[in-house]
Parts: structure tokens; sequence; C-alpha cells
């Protein structure tokens, strides 16, 4: 994967000058940055496709096995709870056991076997619990947004709940670009200048857009090979243009030749401090994506770092996860075979240990 371009863009100050002003200084710096910031941004979507995959092959199919196995495992223990050999006490413990399981479970899997059990343990209803706890949500993200959000969005899926915020966020939107133009307020002389700035900023991109597309335009081409050459290179103009790209189309200038190394050096500094606004913006623009990106992939697969993820620190963590799930659900099946005893389930309650702080009632907690 090539991660930087065999056309690196540069300023130095021109041979008379002396040393670079600060402007050029800042250019350097920033595209350098930029540099690094597209780079990541490669490896990432490289890499994203690898992560998806293993984790749908492998960590996926193995949780949900996790889940099936702690089901039967809080079967055996609700149906000890009412078997006649078990006293209060152990009662109590798988009583303890019984209430966190099923919350886990039914936050993956809404079973109505799994809610029963909760509700009859816990002596609360879970529905009423989650739609207080929806009603809550919603208000708060209403009053935040302004949005009437779907009381049906389901909070416990973090990925269902965004999608309908989204939804109607963009619908939103929608309806405002529908509706009739409102006159536009007058402007303060601030505003104005900053609107005219924002305006020189993007012809100067235009500027080196129409000088990329008077010289590769494929059309004028009468050799097949060079035709074919130059639509490629066109096609990356365009898209470098879209992106408001201002590197990317520097970087095209210096391959086809358009610019050389003494004409980005003999640029004037207020050109180039232009040229800085322009990619403090992008660097922006970029860092922000990769940043949604590596947080969007952090929420997925439960990352709980203060830092910020890398893609080889997230795959060798998802292979950790894969082999210690593993481990877990071979646990598990022990214990499912051993504690569907009875008497081998009562030798076990009495080795645990109760504590008073249990987050579910007033009873004790492990």
């Amino acid at each position: 994967m090539t991660t930087s371009s065999p056309y690196p863009v540069r300023i130095a100050a021109p041979a008379s000058a002396g040393m670079p002003s600060r402007a050029r200084k800042q250019f350097n710096n920033l595209v350098k940055k930029l540099e690094a910031e597209r780079a990541k941004l490669a490896l990432w979507r490289e890499e994203l496709p690898k992560i998806h995959a293993l984790a749908d092959r492998e960590y996926r199919p193995l949780a949900e096995q996790f889940d099936a196995r702690r089901k039967q495992l809080l079967v055996i223990y609700d149906q000890a709870y009412t078997h006649k050999a078990i006293g209060k006490k152990d009662r109590d413990k798988l009583q303890a056991l019984i209430c966190p399981m099923a919350w886990e479970l039914m936050e993956a899997d809404d079973d109505e076997l799994i809610k029963e059990i909760y509700n009859r343990h816990s002596g609360r209803d879970y529905d009423q619990e989650m739609d207080e706890e929806k009603a809550l949500m919603l208000k708060m993200v209403g009053s935040i947004t302004g949005l009437d959000l779907d009381a049906d969005a389901f909070i416990h899926s973090p990925d269902a709940f965004f999608a309908s915020l989204e939804e109607k966020m963009a619908e939103r939107e929608h309806d405002a670009q529908q509706a009739e133009p409102a006159k536009p307020p007058k402007l303060s002389k601030r505003e104005e200048k900053h609107q005219a700035e924002q305006d020189k900023l993007k012809q100067s991109v235009r500027d080196i857009f129409r000088k990329l597309a008077s010289a590769l335009h494929p059309d004028r081409e009468t050799d097949p090979a060079e035709r074919e050459r130059k639509t490629g290179l066109m096609q990356r103009a365009n898209r470098a243009y879209a992106a408001n790209d201002l590197l990317g189309l520097l970087e095209l200038q210096l391959e086809v030749e358009q610019i050389d190394q003494a004409g980005l050096d003999n640029l004037g500094d207020e050109r180039i401090k232009q040229y800085n606004r322009i990619l403090s913006g992008q660097l922006d623009e970029v860092s922000g994506e990769l940043f949604d990106m590596e947080m969007s992939l952090a929420r997925d697969i439960g990352w709980e770092s203060t830092r910020r993820p890398a893609p080889k620190t997230v795959l060798k963590t998802l292979h950790a996860d894969i082999a210690a799930m593993r481990a877990q659900i071979g646990q598990i099946e022990a214990e499912i075979a051993a504690l569907a005893d009875i008497a081998a389930l009562k030798r076990w309650l009495k080795t645990l240990r109760l504590v008073d702080d249990s987050p579910f009632d007033d009873g004790p907690w492990f």
C-alpha cells in the first residue's frame, strides 16, 4: 500500500531570500500532518474489511454460542431455585446469580423466557424499566437536537438508535432544503469579509483545477494510450477538486510537470497563506473522518482504551478476544455439565459468599 505521494509537495525559500518565511514553514508543517493523516486513513480503509470479516467469521458466532450456553446455565439456576433440596440461603445465592445474568442476556436478545425469569426473580418488570429508560433517553436527546424521535428506537442497540437519529436529522435537512428559501439576512462587515475570503480560497483551488483540466482533457488526444493515461489523471483531478483537496491537486501538478519545485519556491507569501488556510480546513476534515472511523469501530468492538486504536492493535485485541471467548465457552460448558446435578450445585453454592451491595434489590450480592 502506498501511504505517501511520489511527488511530495514542499516549499523552500527562493535562493535569494534567505531563511524560509513563517508562512512557508506553516505550509510544510500542514502538508506533513495532512500526509500522515491521509496515510492513517488509507490504512484504516485497507484494514477495516479484514477486521469486520474476522469479527463476523469468528467472534460473533462464538459470542452467540456463549450467550446460548449462558441461557442454559440460567435455566439450570432457575429450575434449581424451586427444588425442594435448596434452602433459603442457597436460593438467595441463586437469585443473586440469576438477575444480572438475565439482564445481560436481554441486552443482547429480548428473549421472552429470559425476561420472565428476570421479572420473577428481580420483582421488577423489564419492559416497564425499558420504557422508562427509553422515554428519558428520547426526552434528553430530543431536547438537545430539537427532534421528535421515534419512540420505538431501541436504546440498547447503539447502531439502531443512532441510525434513527441520523434518519431524522437527514429528513429535517431535506425538508429545509425543499422549503421556499427565505430572504438571506444582511451580512455584517465581518461576515462579508469572511465570505469574501472563502470565495477567494475556493477560487484558488478552482484555478489550479482549471489549469489541470486544460492540460489533461483526454478528448484532445488522438493516441489511444495517451488518451487512457489522461483519462485516469483527469479522474484524479475531478476527485481532488470535488473534495477540495488542494494537496492532491498540487501533487498532480508536480506529477504532470505543470509546476516544478522552483515554481513552488517562488510562490508569494500571500498565496501561500491562502493555501495554508485551505490545507488547515482540509486537515480538519481528514482528521475528523479518521476520528469518526476509529470511534465507530471502537463502539462496535467494545474498545474502552483512552488511546485511539490502531488497526494492528485492533486486530491483535480481536484475536485475543476470540481466544478468550473460546476459553469462556469451554468453562461454561464444564459448569453446565457439573451443575446439572442438584447435589453438585448445592456443594458449589456453599463455596460462594454474598456481600450486601446488590444493584437489583436491597438483598445480598457477590
